[in-house]
């Protein structure tokens, strides 16, 4: 009988070890984040896309895409827009940059994506 206990808590502790990574798309954060810098621009923009999707879940996520504001392809630069904004709250940490896009990107969409992320993160429509 004295076993019982001690096999349950055998059983209870060896759950308490390293936790699984956070996954999205079926891949860890990790890999993602790691994607971001991929020379393809569709890979990048899938791996903005994922990383939205993911949210607050690992810390790495939101550094990662504010880094992805700052991407030399405007589609990255637009989908990363997109996932900042799943992060409510925490998005205004990316105003400084999104009102850089707003007043000088060179693309129309991103500009477009920048004021009306902007709107939502001050309370707008």
């Amino acid at each position: 009988m004295r076993t019982m206990p001690l096999i349950l808590l055998i059983v209870l502790l060896s759950g308490c070890g390293d936790s699984a990574p956070t996954m999205a798309g079926g891949k860890p954060v990790g890999h993602w984040v790691q994607a971001l810098r991929d020379p393809s621009a569709k890979v990048r923009k899938h791996a903005a896309f994922k990383l939205g999707n993911a949210g607050a879940a690992d810390a790495t996520v939101f550094p990662a895409l504010l880094g992805a504001l700052r991407d030399v392809d405007a589609p990255v630069r637009s989908e990363a827009i997109l996932a900042v904004l799943k992060f409510g709250p925490r998005a205004k940490e990316a105003v400084p940059i999104l009102t850089e896009l707003q007043e000088r990107d060179h693309d129309s969409q991103v500009r477009t994506y920048a004021a009306k992320a902007l709107a939502k993160i001050r309370g707008g429509k």
